[in-house]
């Protein structure tokens, strides 16, 4: 196993916790206090005894201190069945967020998210680079997350609850005198890893060797230089800042929250970064006994500085730079523009003493990230004013009129002399996006006890909400100078574009839940939700989503007492509910025209067949689960079991050609899949005294996803080269061809077909032939490998478990802990790997060195003969193979930190209530026999040329007046 540890110094592996409290409590007191708090729940609030479905709540406390520029990057690891994972380095990109697995194929798969019980907006929202949705929300705003997983507890949100729902809940102001707080961290970014390339010597070896193999003369000529392209495009100390003011307080009969925070983080990808300015006001005012009247209001204006990163683009940072000729400069001072860029063709880098231009026409990536532009700017306003009217004791009317608005500023311009821009004498561009989503909620909440032990709450919900989205661009080519480049200015292009789009979407709901418990010892819980959803045909645009959860506290009944010191608290749950998914496009179910040009005329065109029998995508969702507290609440367990069937998926199901149908197809409700699983999650106190303390917590998740009916008759879907849609296999599995080795004898690459026989590619002649073990020098049997017929599933895309281990430390002042996520069971085709072992005029990894060179010098066993320009044969560039199928399985030291909290005696005397200043190492090390930079860095199990995630060493304070 290859542990692999890139940490500044053994002693970081000290600077541990994660904000923890060093809260001193009476020795050997065991507190009930998070039994009885109470959480966020749809609509309302509950007490967390009293909870029947399945919810996590996780206090921000617990994850402030952690450097992230979004709020779901802290949650990764904290809550069972809760999978966050960060595939890239880049700032703006948004985590990959799975509540209990993936819950559709062409749809929506991330959570909704609620804040102070405002629907906001996710994922993009626009602009020339990534603009994380989540990004804009100030983590340090926040009191608490819910996380809501089962179709219980979702199913109140009815048709957007299909991949759960995550509550959060903002701090606001708890009256008394003000308390100002500051905190701040500061630290350093670097890559988790670089990939291992050849240098010069060995670079030049190399490349001659392909060429001579193939019969062609040297192109690999000069010392002089041995440049790290990989580092030159990459930061190893990127800058990152956080820093948030607040004050709270209360003044007459209002309470109030406000802060004003500024981020500013360097990626670790050159010219990456993110600044951030945001600002809160939380206000509540009681009004009158019977009214309260408040708002919650957030501007954040958020800047992103991006790159191009594509996995395969020319210019695409990574790809670029593991390409590169190490033998050559980055800058010509004899070149006009001062870099290394070939005088005779200008597309590409310069060749220097080399015989032959770089492969794959790359450009100079750093004078393409030198002077290429990419930008986007964001102004959030996310605000809600409400009321709150009690009518009677027992009844409470709340109305909350809310509103999302984000307008992104995009621009991007692309040189005219080298890179991107070449080819069309350069190119500019702004856009500008407008998001709004507009909600009103009427709730009103009945909630009395009869007889001392009914108690009975129920909750009856109007909500409406309407979204609309609109965008529009202006720009061109043929840019008449170079000093045209921070805007488009009319007639500096000679082809000038123009465009945009306007979307709308619209929900009307209504919704009831009724709670009844007998005594704090038996509960059920009903719902029931109607939406109506703009984006479907009017016989199908309502659907009904009801929901039944049943508790029993089995530790209150009267046989329990004997051994209540022991079992503190046994509750049993079950639920069942159904749910839906709004994220299914705007208006999937009418036939549309779309602008097209024809020649010289423009027209319009038939762009999508409709389909008035469209509904709703469906889930299912069963949940079966165990709460259990021992020794006074000291140690707590949770486990359940769930199951979720998701019905009615949309899919692109084919039509005959002859039909002249856009796209040869129609959507069609057609796919049903399975996601079913087991949750375990624990928590102990183990030491809790005045100077002492040991908290440990962990979750696990054993995931198990199955497609089970496809369109076409279950016919396969090819979702791209390397993953396929297929029924009886878990989404998106590996598919590619089965690898068996190299032939010692000859040095070809040999295949499994699909009957098992073996084909060797006969390097050089693009042809295969039969592989006889027992006879490695028989060629002369023609033989194919087929696309069609010789792939088989290689594995797993979706991990099979997952999860997440804590624990915090308290000696007197000082307080340690840690984060440790792991994850396992699938399988990642490392394409970039394979991209690495390029037989065309590129670098390599250092793992062609284990290339076949004789019989007598057979290599690695695993690597062929090398020849030029053979890429597609000896590599299946085409096509996925298990050659570089790798185990995805890892553990991860997430977070590690020290703090040390500062005596209150102490800071009495200048005035301070409390000081904590803290140390902590973010994504320290990983162990895995991945050989990629991190298994995280994948999409649909692929991981492919992406920038590398990256390791964060901070130090910060937390300070209170």
């Amino acid at each position: 196993m290859n542990v692999k540890l890139n940490v500044l110094s053994a002693g970081v592996l000290f600077f541990i916790g994660q904000g923890i409290s060093a809260q001193k409590v009476k020795k050997d007191t065991i507190s009930t206090k998070e039994i009885d708090e109470v959480l966020v729940v749809g609509y309302g609030t509950q007490k967390k005894k009293e909870i029947t479905g399945a919810v996590t709540s996780i206090k921000a406390a617990d994850v402030a201190t952690i450097a992230a520029p979004s709020f779901e990057q802290q949650l990764a690891g904290k809550a069972a069945g809760v999978q966050i994972t960060s595939t890239t380095g880049v700032l703006g990109e948004a985590p990959r967020v799975r509540i209990r697995g993936v819950a559709s194929i062409n749809s929506g798969i991330s959570p909704l998210y609620i804040v102070d019980g405002i629907p906001i907006f996710s994922g993009d929202i626009g602009g020339q680079t990534s603009t994380n949705g989540l990004g804009d929300i100030n983590p340090n705003d926040i009191e608490s997350f819910e996380v809501l997983k089962d179709g219980a507890s979702t199913a109140i949100y009815g048709s957007r609850a299909a991949n759960g729902v995550i509550l959060i809940t903002t701090k606001k102001g708890k009256g008394g005198r003000l308390s100002l707080n500051f905190s701040n961290y500061a630290g350093y970014a670097m890559p988790v890893g670089l990939y291992k390339l050849l240098q010069t010597p060995e670079f030049i070896a190399i490349s001659n060797e392909k060429r001579s193999n193939a019969g062609q003369s040297a192109i690999a000529v000069g010392t002089e230089y041995n440049t790290d392209w990989q580092k030159a495009v990459l930061r190893s100390a990127a800058f990152q800042t956080d820093n948030l003011l607040s004050a709270s307080g209360s003044f007459g009969k209002s309470n109030y929250y406000t802060s004003i925070g500024y981020t500013k983080q360097e990626g670790v990808a050159i010219p990456n970064e993110m600044t951030r300015f945001s600002t809160r006001a939380n206000i509540d005012h009681q009004a009158f006994d019977w009214l309260k009247i408040g708002t919650n209001l957030s501007f954040t204006k958020t800047d992103y500085v991006g790159l191009n990163t594509g996995s395969s683009s020319l210019s695409g940072n990574v790809y670029n730079a593991i390409k590169q000729l190490p033998n050559t400069p980055i800058y010509n001072p004899n070149h006009p523009t001062g870099y290394n860029i070939d005088f005779q063709d200008p597309r590409i880098v310069g060749r220097w003493q080399n015989l032959l231009q770089a492969g794959d026409n790359i450009t100079n990536i750093m004078y393409v990230l030198d002077n290429n532009k990419l930008q986007s700017g964001v102004n959030r306003l996310i605000g809600s004013v409400y009321a709150d009217v009690r009518l009677y004791p027992f009844l409470n009317y709340r109305i909350q009129v809310s509103a999302d608005q984000s307008q992104t500023k995009g621009f991007y311009y692309y040189n005219p002399l080298h890179g991107d821009g070449q080819g069309g004498n350069g190119e500019i561009r702004n856009d500008f996006s407008d998001y709004l989503r507009n909600n009103i909620q009427n709730i009103l909440t009945f909630n009395k006890t009869f007889a001392e032990k009914h108690n009975v709450t129920l909750v009856l919900v109007n909500e409406y909400q309407k979204q609309k989205l609109q965008s529009f661009y202006g720009g061109g080519k043929d840019l008449s100078n170079t000093f045209f480049n921070n805007g488009v200015i009319s007639g500096s292009m000679g082809t000038p574009q123009s465009g945009g789009g306007i979307t709308e979407q619209g929900i009307l709901s209504y919704a009831a839940r009724f709670n009844y418990n007998y005594a704090g010892k038996y509960f059920l819980q009903a719902s029931v939700r109607r939406d109506g959803l703009s984006s479907l045909p009017s016989k199908n645009k309502w659907g009904n989503f009801p929901g039944v959860s049943a508790g029993w506290t089995v530790s209150k009944e009267n046989f329990m007492q004997g051994v209540s010191d022991v079992i503190s608290d046994l509750k049993l749950r079950a639920s069942y509910a159904k749910v839906g998914n709004t994220d299914i496009g705007n208006y999937p179910y009418l036939g549309l025209f779309s602008n097209l040009k024809y020649a010289n005329y423009n027209g319009l065109a038939y762009s999508q067949i409709g389909n008035d029998e469209l509904r709703w995508e469906t889930s299912k969702k069963i949940d079966y689960g165990v709460d259990l507290a021992l020794f006074r609440n000291k140690l707590r367990l949770t486990f359940d079991y769930f199951e979720n069937k998701i019905s009615d998926m949309i899919l692109d199901a084919p039509l005959a050609l002859s039909l002249g149908v856009p796209n040869n197809s129609i959507s069609k409700n057609i796919g049903d899949m399975q996601n079913k699983g087991l949750e375990f999650s624990v928590d102990y106190s183990v030491i809790n005294t005045q100077n002492f303390g040991l908290d440990v917590n962990a979750n696990v998740t054993f995931m198990k996803n199955k497609v089970l009916t496809l369109a076409n008759n279950n016919a396969d879907i090819f979702s791209s080269a390397n993953n396929i849609i297929r029924a009886g296999e878990s989404l998106r599995s590996i598919y590619g061809f089965e690898y068996w080795g190299v032939n010692a004898a000859n040095g070809n690459p040999v295949y499994y077909k699909a009957d098992g026989s073996l084909v060797q590619g006969l390097v050089g002649k693009g042809a295969y032939a039969v592989f006889n073990p027992s006879n490695p020098d028989d060629v002369s049997k023609a033989a194919n490998l087929s696309a069609l017929t010789d792939r088989k599933v290689l594995g797993s895309s979706l991990p099979k478990y997952f999860g997440g281990f804590s624990f915090k430390f308290r000696f007197y002042d000082f307080d340690l802990g840690t984060t440790i996520r792991f994850s396992g069971g699938n399988k990642i085709f490392n394409a970039t790997r394979r991209d690495l072992m390029t037989l065309n005029f590129n670098n390599n990894s250092t793992e062609i060195l284990g290339r076949w060179q004789s019989p007598s010098n057979p290599g690695d066993g695993m690597t062929p003969k090398l020849f030029f320009a053979d890429n597609t044969l000896s590599n299946s560039t085409s096509n996925a193979s298990s050659r570089f199928l790798e185990d995805a399985s890892f553990i991860k030291f997430d977070v590690i930190s020290l703090g040390y909290n500062f005596p209150k005696e102490a800071l009495k005397a200048i005035g301070v209530r409390s000081l904590r200043i803290y140390f902590q190492a973010q994504n320290a090390f990983i162990i895995t026999k991945y050989k990629g930079l991190d298994p995280e860095m994948e999409s649909a199990g692929v991981d492919f040329n992406g920038t590398p995630r990256q390791r964060v060493f901070s130090m910060g304070l937390n300070v209170s007046l």
